[in-house]
C-alpha cells in the first residue's frame, strides 16, 4: 500500500505533515515498487476510464464547471530515481485500489478542518455542529469520512418533516368500514355475512425501497464508524422498525430514487440523501467483492472544490448585501459573433455591489509564502494570469474593481507575511488592490468543548481584511 496526502510534491520541509510512504510487509512493498516499474501516472481522467467501479464524487451541480475543474488533473505520479521514489499528488483525497496496487491519499489538514468545510457545503453555519466530535480516528478512510459525513448531516436536515410518503391501497377485512367496499372480495368471502367486511381505503404511507436503501447505507456506516451516528440514533430505530428483509440491490436504489413522491418539494432533499446512499451501499458492494484479485476500484473527490463551496458561502453569509455567484464569461460576448480565440471562462467568485466587485480564485494549494524576489514559488504562474484575466474583464464592463486575488488555506502565520501579500494598487491602477489571502491554519489549536471556535476566529480575521480593504 501507498499513503500520501494530497498536493504532496518529494521535496518537503515538515515531513510529519506531508508525507509519502510504502506500508506493508517487506514482500508486500517489494511488490508494489515491482507494479511501479520506472514511473506511474494517473490522472482523473485514466481513473475514471479504467474501470466501472471508480467512483468520482464532485460537490458541483455545475456539469461544465465540474468538467473545466477536473480536466486532466492529477491524481497521483511516482518515479523511481536510483534506489528512491519522486511522488507528487494533486488535489484529490480517497482510497482505492490501481491494478492490484492500493493507494491512500488523505487530507494534509485535520479532520476539524475537513468538517468545518462540508458544514458550510451543506449550510451549517453554527460554530458548535458537530457530527463526529472528536471520535474519529485521524487514520480513518477520508473518503468514506466525507462521504458518510455528508450522508448522515443531509439525512438528519431531510428528516425533520420526516420519510417521503406516498398514497397506497390498503385492504382490509374488519367489522368496520375503512374507506370502500372490495366489491370482489366482499362476494367470495363475506357472503353470507359473517361480521367483517373487505374494504379497501387509500392512505400515505412511508416509501419501503426508500426506508430499505437509507437503513442499509445505516447499517454500513454503524459497522464501520459508530461515532457518526451520534445524532441520528432516532432515525436508525425507525428504519430499523420499518424496513423490510429484501435484498438493496442497484434497481431498488433506482426505484428509490424515482418515486413520485420525492416530485413533492417537502421531500426533494432526499435526492441527495439518496444518492450519497448509493455511494455508501456501492462501495461497500465493491470492497465486499473484492478478494485480492487484480482489480480497480475505488472512491475519490477533489477537495479544492470543497475549498470554493467554503469560501463561497462563508462570503456569502458575511457580505449579505453583496450578489455573490461564480458566472460563467465569454470573452466575446459584448461583440455578438465567434472569434479565433473565443472561450468561456469561469471565475471562481465574483461579488458584485451596485457597480462595485471584487473577484476572486480559491487556490487549494500549499501557500507558505516561499518566495524568490521577482518570482514567487507558492504563487502558481498560471494562477496569477488566471485571476488578473477575469480582473481585466470586469474592469473593461465599467465596473469599479474593488478588490482582485487568490485565495488559500494558509499554511504559514499570515500576520507575519501580509505586507508581501497585500498591494495597494494593481498594476499601477490605484482604484484597485490585489491580494493574496484566505484562512489562516497555522498552528490552529484545537478546544475541546467546541471544535470550531479557534477555526471561526481565523474565519473572521480573514473577513475583517477583506472589510478594512474596502474602507
Amino acid at each position: 500500500m501507498i499513503q500520501t496526502v494530497d498536493n504532496y510534491q518529494t521535496i518537503e520541509n515538515n515531513t510529519q505533515k506531508y508525507y509519502f510512504r510504502f506500508e506493508g510487509t517487506k514482500t508486500q512493498v517489494n511488490n508494489d515498487k515491482k507494479f511501479i516499474r520506472e514511473k506511474l501516472e494517473i490522472n482523473l481522467n485514466d481513473y475514471q476510464t479504467k474501470s466501472p467501479n471508480n467512483t468520482f464524487f464532485s460537490f458541483f451541480k455545475d456539469e461544465e464547471k465540474k468538467a473545466i475543474k477536473n480536466e486532466d488533473a492529477l491524481i497521483i505520479s511516482i518515479k523511481k530515481d536510483g534506489d528512491n521514489y519522486l511522488a507528487q499528488t494533486g488535489n484529490y483525497v480517497g482510497k482505492f485500489v490501481w491494478q492490484g496496487l492500493e493507494i491512500d491519499i488523505k487530507s494534509r489538514f485535520s479532520n476539524t478542518f475537513l468538517e468545518r468545510m462540508l458544514n458550510f457545503a451543506n449550510d451549517i453555519f453554527l460554530d458548535d455542529v458537530s457530527i463526529t466530535g472528536n471520535k474519529v480516528d485521524k487514520d480513518f478512510d477520508i473518503s468514506k469520512y466525507i462521504i458518510y459525513y455528508m450522508f448522515v448531516q443531509n439525512l438528519e436536515k431531510a428528516f425533520l418533516l420526516g420519510l417521503p410518503k406516498a398514497y397506497k391501497s390498503i385492504e382490509h377485512h374488519e367489522m368496520k368500514l375503512k374507506g370502500k367496499i372490495d366489491i370482489n372480495k366482499f362476494i367470495k368471502y363475506d357472503i353470507p355475512f359473517q361480521g367483517k367486511i373487505s374494504s379497501v381505503s387509500r392512505e400515505q404511507k412511508e416509501i419501503q425501497e426508500i426506508i430499505d436503501v437509507l437503513y442499509k447505507a445505516v447499517k454500513i456506516i454503524d459497522k464501520n464508524n459508530k461515532a457518526f451516528l451520534k445524532n441520528i440514533s432516532h432515525i436508525k430505530t425507525h428504519l430499523k422498525q420499518y424496513k423490510s428483509n429484501n435484498y438493496v440491490s442497484n434497481e431498488t436504489i433506482n426505484r428509490a430514487l424515482k418515486s413520485k413522491a420525492l416530485q413533492n418539494p417537502i421531500f426533494a432533499p432526499y435526492k441527495k440523501v439518496l444518492e450519497y446512499a448509493r455511494f455508501i451501499i456501492n462501495g461497500n458492494n465493491i470492497e465486499e467483492k473484492n478478494d485480492g484479485a487484480q482489480e480497480t476500484f475505488g472512491f475519490i473527490i477533489n477537495v479544492a472544490e470543497l475549498f470554493e463551496i467554503y469560501i463561497t458561502k462563508l462570503l456569502q453569509k458575511e457580505f449579505s448585501d453583496w450578489y455573490v455567484e461564480s458566472p460563467h464569461l465569454r470573452l466575446d460576448e459584448k461583440f455578438g459573433k465567434t472569434y479565433l480565440y473565443s472561450r468561456k471562462i469561469i471565475p471562481d467568485i465574483v461579488m458584485i455591489k451596485d457597480k462595485n466587485v471584487i473577484v476572486f480564485d480559491a487556490k487549494y494549494k500549499k501557500m507558505n509564502f516561499n518566495y524568490i524576489k521577482g518570482n514567487s514559488v507558492d504563487v502558481d504562474r498560471n494562477d496569477f494570469f488566471q485571476i488578473n484575466t477575469y480582473m481585466s474583464y470586469y474592469q473593461n464592463q465599467n465596473y469599479n474593481l474593488k478588490i482582485g486575488g487568490l485565495l488559500y488555506p494558509i499554511e504559514k502565520s499570515f500576520k507575519e507575511n501580509k505586507y508581501i501579500c497585500h498591494s495597494p494598487s494593481w498594476f499601477g491602477n490605484l482604484n484597485t488592490k490585489f491580494i493574496v489571502d484566505g484562512i489562516d491554519l497555522s498552528d490552529l489549536k484545537e478546544d475541546k468543548e467546541n471544535k470550531f471556535s479557534q477555526l471561526a476566529k481565523r474565519e473572521q480575521k480573514f473577513i475583517e481584511g477583506i472589510k478594512n480593504l474596502l474602507n
